[in-house]
């Protein structure tokens, strides 16, 4: 169906389910913490008072909650205050991450790490964002808000063990929601967790285990379910404000929540909680080297700033006589400087520049440039981010079996951020390195005011920044969503969830400081624009060159979904249990290319556009057939209206010997749906190059060997781009998981667990796996692959009848590449409570991978890139180090707080085989200087948190946070193209440095 068609259909019927929901019956009472039930999308809550549980039903992770943990008020609300309303009872049955059955056993089979507010809390912790990458698990591939420069800019995304964001599956209170509009490299899918309330999140639930048998596609990694507060009765609050020990990266934070009628009680609970949050901007040039420049001469390094060789593309333009082989055509000049460069400003460099000169090889001639620090002058570490919104959520108790629940909310999230000016020669989308400026104007006069050239009847070659014209980006993504469902219990064992939702996002992109082709052209031939003094540029010249770029992308999705589940017969281990369920959604994206008539120079250009219905049934079998052990068995069917289906089983088992140990293990199929992107969009990249020798000899290049020099400025580096094209053919990813591991809890207050995973994902997804191929081919003139084809590039003038070196490489994506990934996961938890006045908690999670295999082509082998850069591409160079943990150490005392917080990645050597072909620095480095061995191991970092806070009474709470309390500096990693000279993934804090915040929590 199409989206016309069926939206309106879909909603419909959630509307008059939504009316029928008043009449069921069913469900026994959840108490205040338990979030909806969803069916096969089910969460869970710890029971709550002091009762000391078996070992099973210890939480699995450092950062857990147990069956001793209070409940903490809504949002970032500090230890040891209960929400009123909060049932504080023996435990009940609840319903955990996974499974569809409700349990008095929070233990399941599967590894799930359980994040609560009153852990986050003491953390330091205020966004999901935070919370979620915060864990050992999240790896290579995950998106953080601070890389701009990316395809999907503007979000926040989590990567399970390294799978990348479109394998990690993200739930809001056990159901989906719509995914960020952009797709990461414009590729994958993924939800945008900046757009997920925080003030009312109750707790994050991380199954770290493949999980398509309940969930469907994008499972594979695992499921991040982010649960919400069911019951807040009375006014809660939050003011908050922060600032970095620079005095800069201000921070203001408010959260409001409103919340009346008790459900057990009153038989109904309403609250309103909206939330506000602004992160100011932090720039390069305010913090030291070397994250405020690009020359590390100092310290080994090259120096890489622009114009440290001349001549280069800064803010002061340079000039060279040249030939210009179509009069009226300002993009055919020869890209052959007859003379030296020189400065075009009679006064020389702008100001805070240093003129270089530098001897051209092969000639007499001696080239004029301006070194220009463009990290310093417009470099950010951080954007300005402003994101607020607003919830509602009802839920109400029809009878004593049967509980019903509808949440709506909006959330805007606005990220700004600034780059460098836009230069003047680019191959995205038209070829402008032979750029010039005309002897002679459009008017007939002599071009004398921004070519010294011109009386001699010559063009100048230009190597210009327009840094009059200031560059920005701003993406305002906003999320519409509603959801409401139901849950009972009737008959004999027999029981029911229902639900339906519905998603809208909209991006709004802002784009300034691009050149618009035709005002470029139409400045230049005209002589409007100034380059010699571009203060003198009026607002409406600059205007023309570069008019503000605006788009909108979309995304949808509407989902209904029940299960009914029924216990069969007593086993010695307890009932089993047979629960069926199905559920249709629709999915739609549509991200138009921002650049589609290609007018705007160096605009990425990327599309997704595309809908599709999925039709899915599932079930689950829990058979407790001992008290000590206990088989759950899964499988769903999956439909896509694009043509495909697909059935993921899974099996687990867990054997409790003793009471202080327990076995658990799991073996699971999944798969990853394509997406929009990959079957019916587009996506470009680029990357320098210089042609083979065996073109540049062709070019007038000299050969010595196997080297080749001189020749005409064809031979030159360029940037070559590879347009990879949506494959409607294309087949979804496959993967095979198992986890083995143990629960431990000798005594009441000490319990820990280790856990194995192996991963095997095939018909990995990929763009343009024979693109270097393809291109070979092209060179030797052979044939290509199919479905690739080579753009070529304008004739050289110079050496006309030469074959013209690749413009672009024209490939699909395919189901080429292959993916394995092993590790182990540990985590304590120790409690202590020596008196009624004193309490000591330490939680600690760690996660080594063993192996990280990748291979690109099935012609390829498998390569392991723990501990190097790679994957590089997927994860814009962060990496895959071998360790991530934290450690936290809570201590309680009457009415203080006190909590450390250490976060701690490993080491890594900076190289990358996907991106270089070799794990060796000596040309695998992702530095690419000069010294290969400089910079190449990139150093461990460790982040320590401090955060305390003081109940003044009852009512009032003081609390204080210190992130990066040691003021660590992040680790040199001069290869990251993510940030300049660190790695934003795992050590943005150590960039921004100390960071204080101080705030209040009160409730009435």
């Amino acid at each position: 169906m199409t989206k016309i068609a069926f939206r309106p259909t879909l909603l419909r019927s959630s509307a008059l389910s939504a009316l029928a929901l008043v009449g069921l019956i069913g469900t026994a009472p959840a108490f205040a913490q338990d979030a909806q039930v969803q069916p096969g999308t089910s969460v869970s809550t710890p029971p709550q008072g002091d009762v000391s549980p078996a070992p099973a039903a210890q939480a699995t992770a450092a950062q857990s909650s147990t069956a001793q943990s209070s409940t903490a008020q809504p949002g970032t609300a500090q230890p040891g205050t209960a929400q009123p309303g909060t049932d504080a009872g023996q435990p009940q049955d609840i319903v955990v991450t996974g499974t569809l059955f409700r349990r008095t056993d929070t233990e399941t089979p599967s590894p799930v790490t359980v994040l609560t507010s009153d852990s986050l809390a003491k953390a330091g912790i205020t966004t999901v964002s935070d919370a979620v990458r915060s864990i050992s698990a999240d790896s290579s591939g995950s998106v953080p808000t601070s890389f701009t420069n990316g395809f999907g800019a503007g979000s926040s995304g989590v990567s399970l063990r390294g799978l990348t964001v479109s394998s990690t599956l993200t739930l809001i209170d056990g159901v989906r929601t719509a995914n960020y509009p952009l797709s990461d490299d414009g590729q994958r899918s993924f939800v945008d967790l900046n757009t997920i309330p925080n003030a009312i999140v109750d707790r994050v639930e991380v199954l770290k285990d493949g999980a398509s048998s309940s969930y469907g596609a994008d499972a594979i990694g695992g499921v991040v379910n982010i649960i919400m507060k069911k019951e807040i009765v009375g006014a809660y609050g939050t003011v908050e404000g922060g600032v970095s020990q620079r005095g800069d990266g201000g921070e203001q934070r408010a959260t409001l929540t409103l919340g009346t009628g008790r459900l057990k009680e009153k038989g109904f609970n309403f609250y309103v909680s909206g939330e506000y949050q602004h992160d100011d901007p932090i720039y390069n040039r305010n913090r030291g080297f070397p994250y405020n420049t690009q020359d590390l001469t100092s310290i080994g390094g090259d120096n890489n700033n622009p114009g440290s060789v001349a001549p280069s593309q800064t803010t002061s333009a340079v000039v060279a006589p040249t030939t210009q082989t179509t009069p009226g055509n300002i993009l055919s000049g020869t890209g052959l400087a007859t003379g030296a460069f020189q400065v075009l400003n009679s006064n020389g460099c702008a100001a805070g520049q240093t003129l270089v000169t530098t001897p051209r090889s092969g000639s007499t001639f001696i080239d004029q440039g301006c070194e220009q620090n463009l990290v310093s002058d417009y470099g950010q570490i951080q954007p300005e981010q402003t994101r607020f919104g607003v919830t509602a959520h009802g839920t109400v108790q029809i009878n004593d079996k049967t509980q019903a629940y509808l949440i709506a909310s909006y959330f805007q999230n606005d990220v700004k951020s600034e780059g460098s000016p836009a230069l003047i020669r680019s191959a995205n989308p038209v070829n402008t390195q032979n750029i010039v400026l005309p002897a002679v104007l459009a008017n007939g006069t002599f071009n004398t005011t921004n070519n010294p050239f011109a009386t001699q009847g010559l063009a100048a070659a230009i190597r210009y920044r327009f840094g009059d014209i200031p560059a920005s980006s701003e993406y305002k993504n906003h999320v519409i969503r509603a959801a409401a469902g139901i849950d009972g219990q009737f008959g004999e064992g027999w029981g029911y969830s229902a639900s339906i939702t519905a998603a809208h996002s909209w991006l709004d992109i802002t784009q300034n400081g691009y050149l618009n082709l035709a005002g470029l052209q139409t400045a230049i031939t005209t002589g409007s624009y100034n380059f010699a003094n571009p203060d003198l540029n009026t607002a409406a010249v600059r205007a023309a060159i570069s008019p503000t770029v605006r788009s909108q992308a979309t995304s949808d999705l509407d989902m209904i979904q029940g299960v009914i589940t029924k216990d069969l017969f007593q086993l010695p281990g307890g009932p089993l249990q047979v629960g069926v369920g199905g559920s249709v959604r629709y999915e739609a994206q549509n991200d138009p290319s921002q650049n589609p008539d290609f007018t705007t120079i160096n605009l990425n250009q990327f599309s997704a556009v595309g809908n599709r219905t999925v039709e899915s049934a599932y079930f689950e079998v829990n058979a407790p057939i001992l008290t000590s052990l206990e088989i759950d068995g899964s499988g769903r069917f999956d439909h896509y209206s694009e043509g495909f289906s697909h059935f993921s089983p899974k099996i687990g088992v867990k054997f409790t010997p003793i009471r202080q140990v327990a076995l658990r293990g799991t073996f699971s199929k999944g798969f990853r749906a394509p997406s929009f992107a990959e079957t019916s969009g587009s996506v470009v990249g680029f990357t320098a190059a210089v042609p083979p020798c065996s073109l540049q000899a062709q070019h007038g290049a000299t050969l010595t060997g196997t080297t080749c020099s001189g020749g005409s400025a064809y031979n030159q580096s360029y940037s070559i781009g590879f347009n990879t094209a949506g494959n409607p053919d294309i087949k979804p990813e496959l993967s095979r998981s198992f986890t083995g591991g143990v629960v431990v809890q000798p005594t009441t207050w000490l319990s820990f667990t280790a856990d194995y995973y192996n991963i095997k994902k095939t018909r990995v997804i990929t763009g343009g796996p024979l693109s270097n191929q393809a291109l070979a081919a092209y060179y030797a003139g052979t044939a290509l692959p199919t479905g690739y084809s080579v753009t070529p590039d304008a004739i050289d003038p110079s050496f006309p009848n030469a074959q013209p070196r690749a413009l672009f490489v024209n490939s699909p994506f395919a189901n080429a590449a292959a993916l394995k990934t092993s590790g182990l996961d540990f985590s304590a938890l120790v409690q202590l409570k020596p008196s009624d006045d004193f309490h000591f908690t330490s939680r600690a999670e760690a996660t080594y991978i063993l192996h990280y295999d990748f291979k690109q082509s099935d012609a390829d082998p498998f390569v392991d890139f723990v501990g190097t850069q790679a994957p590089y591409i997927t994860s814009s160079g962060a990496g895959t180090p071998a360790w991530r943990g934290n450690w936290q150490n809570s201590v309680d005392y009457k009415a203080y707080t006190l909590t450390a917080t250490a976060y701690y990645t490993s080491g890594y050597k900076a190289v990358a085989y996907d991106q270089f072909g070799t794990t060796d620095c000596n040309g695998g480095s992702t530095y690419g200087g000069t010294d290969p061995e400089f910079n190449c191991h990139v150093k461990h970092f460790v982040d320590v948190d401090l955060t305390g806070s003081v109940a003044v009474n009852d009512k009032f709470k003081l609390y204080f946070n210190v992130v990066n309390l040691l003021d660590q500096k992040a680790p040199l990693n001069a290869g990251n193209y993510a940030a300049v000279n660190y790695n934003p993934t795992y050590t943005q804090i150590g960039a921004v440095g100390r960071t204080m915040r101080v705030g209040a929590n009160f409730q009435f």
